[in-house]
């Protein structure tokens, strides 16, 4: 026996013959090539090894007394702690139907008396091999499910979290849009031209951080999956002139008109605040980001499918930032960048919103300086 190659440890193999040669040829065989190798004379022998330290490679004869390879091999299958161990026959059976019994009763090869040390060593050191790949996987995979269960944890407890405090950062934004709004009408008294420009100022940036929570408790609770959706039969074009109205005002300041395309108007069951919520974020957009022209709505039934297309005149996007549009805090690099303002979580709330309340999707086309058209396309009836 080579101790040295005994060191190496290439695997651990059982080996059952009830012939005392076989057992003691195929042992000084594989020792000698570095495997770690067990014998039993019989298959009970076996059993009792496999359930007490399963190898990871079982040489078993098929005719044995009292119980035949098959049938151990049957058994090894059924339990759970071993039915994973590959097993070799090794017989002087050689016909067709007797390797068939063998692969049908489990077996994973087959080996044929008298047996070749090389084409032994050969299969041996496959399957192992085999083995070992098997269980790195299935470890690997144990390991991934486990941390994506805990990834998904920490996501929910952590748009719990973002949830809640923006909640609670709510009521004292609300305290001061409000008083300062009061301020601003002049009830408590009369501004001087300095007075109302800081207090202007004030209520931008309250509002402006109201939207940006609004955002982010919105896209919280979708990620969680704690928002609730309301669907109801409504008419679109109710929808559509309830966001021109909305959006109307910042359109006339820029000089920028608003038409409407449409051939149908359908009746259509979805959440309506939502689908509002994401047209006015695309005609939002198509006001900050156009100096002059107008801003055409199209809407369009194809299919049991509504589309509404919301094109600008605007200032286009580059092709290198169109893979960015709709990632979260994406603001892209314009001259308008300060003066549009915004939070970068319109279009990504927009894209959540679409997708995964409304079981729609989301789409642009753009050209640098040639303006941009977003659309969203949502069934007519959402189930």
């Amino acid at each position: 026996m080579n101790s040295s190659k005994l060191s190496e440890n290439k695997g651990n193999v059982l080996v059952v013959d009830d012939t005392l040669a076989n057992l003691k040829v195929l042992t000084s065989l594989l020792e000698n090539a570095g495997y770690k190798v067990r014998g039993a004379p019989n298959g009970k022998s076996a059993l009792m090894i496999c359930e007490k330290r399963p190898p990871e490679l079982v040489l078993l004869d098929i005719r044995m007394p009292e119980m035949d390879g098959y049938e151990v091999c049957r058994r090894l299958q059924a339990e759970k702690k071993t039915k994973d161990i590959p097993v070799i026959f090794i017989s002087a059976l050689d016909a067709p139907d007797d390797k068939v019994k063998g692969f049908e009763a489990g077996g994973v090869d087959y080996l044929t008396k008298p047996f070749q040390q090389n084409e032994v060593l050969a299969r041996v050191r496959t399957h192992i091999q085999l083995q070992h790949t098997q269980l790195s996987l299935k470890q690997h995979s144990v390991e991934l499910e486990s941390a994506n269960r805990r990834l998904k944890e920490l996501d929910q407890l952590k748009s719990m979290f973002i949830a809640s405090m923006s909640h609670e950062l709510r009521t004292p934004l609300n305290s001061i849009i409000g008083f300062s709004g009061i301020l601003l009408q002049g009830i408590s008294g009369e501004l001087n031209d300095e007075q109302k420009n800081s207090l202007e100022r004030i209520h931008r940036a309250g509002n402006h951080l109201l939207g940006l929570i609004s955002d982010v408790i919105d896209i919280s609770k979708i990620e969680a999956g704690r928002i609730d959706v309301y669907y109801e039969d409504f008419l679109l074009k109710d929808l559509v002139d309830e966001s021109i109205e909305t959006i109307g005002p910042q359109a006339e300041l820029k000089a920028l008109d608003i038409e409407v395309i449409a051939n149908h108007w359908p009746i259509i069951f979805s959440d309506r605040k939502r689908l509002l919520q994401c047209l006015l974020n695309y005609l939002s957009n198509a006001v900050k980001f156009s100096e002059q022209g107008k801003i055409s709505l199209t809407v369009s039934v194809v299919d049991g499918e509504v589309e509404i297309k919301v094109k600008d005149t605007g200032i286009g996007i580059a092709e290198q930032d169109m893979p960015k549009l709709f990632e979260a805090f994406e603001r892209l690099d314009t001259h308008l960048k300060v003066k549009a303002g915004g939070t970068g979580l319109g279009l990504y709330l927009t894209k959540k919103i679409t997708e995964q309340l409304l079981h729609g999707r989301v789409s642009v086309e753009s050209q640098l300086g040639q303006g941009s058209t977003f659309a969203v396309k949502v069934p007519l009836i959402c189930k």
